[in-house]
């Protein structure tokens, strides 16, 4: 904990004039606390987009392996096989969980500058109340950091999604992360298209039913 502090402590000069960018106390928390943010999102950023790059093979093998047997799954289910379905379903289950924990991990690399944030913050503003011009109903008239540095992250982290996305150079950066074959996800509604192999059995039977539902001589 000692570490951590002095580590905390040794990162001060290095924050610390972000907020002191005004002599209004309101606005150099709100800028200061606007540019940690920002700092924290793009170091996430890079960390992410690096871990993506680095394991886009195992990324594209479990986005893969999920797409097929999810795609098996609805033709099985198009198919009526219900033997079928169940075998294909189990393993995509087994396949979305390995995708959806490795995507976790990426997104968890993307905010692990956030504790530290916090962490030095609380080691600078924890305890000290700030008034509000009015009353919040639920709030009151005073709140701690948290209630206005925790909302400046998700907006800053919005806002800089959309706008890196307006960038050609960052777009050929999220294509050199981009991983799997791009195969697409039938959806269900392809259940309610018809099945070839149901198009083909109703087609003998009608054969053998004739055209007015009577089987023929």
């Amino acid at each position: 904990m000692g570490m951590f502090r002095d580590f905390l402590v040794a990162l001060d000069p290095f924050v610390i004039w972000a907020f002191r960018v005004s002599d209004e106390p309101w606005v150099g928390f709100l800028v200061g606390s606007l540019i940690l943010n920002l700092v924290c999102v793009m170091f996430g950023d890079v960390t992410s987009i690096l871990a993506r790059r680095l394991n886009r093979k195992v990324y594209g093998a479990y986005h893969d392996e999920m797409v097929k047997h999810h795609n098996l799954s609805v033709q099985a289910l198009r198919s009526s096989d219900k033997d079928a379905y169940k075998a294909v379903n189990k393993q995509a289950h087994e396949a979305f969980g390995k995708y959806f924990f490795s995507q976790a991990g990426a997104f968890a690399l993307s905010i692990w500058p956030l504790p530290f944030a916090l962490a030095w913050m609380e080691m600078r503003f924890g305890g000290i109340s700030m008034d509000l011009p009015f009353s919040i109903p639920g709030v009151g008239t005073s709140v701690f950091y948290p209630f206005f540095f925790i909302p400046i992250y998700i907006a800053t982290r919005l806002a800089y999604g959309k706008i890196m996305r307006m960038l050609p150079a960052y777009r050929r950066v999220l294509e050199w992360t981009r991983h799997g074959k791009g195969e697409e996800m039938l959806s269900f509604v392809e259940l309610l298209k018809p099945s070839p192999e149901r198009d083909a059995d109703a087609t003998v039977v009608n054969e053998k039913d004739g055209p007015e539902g009577k089987e023929k001589p």
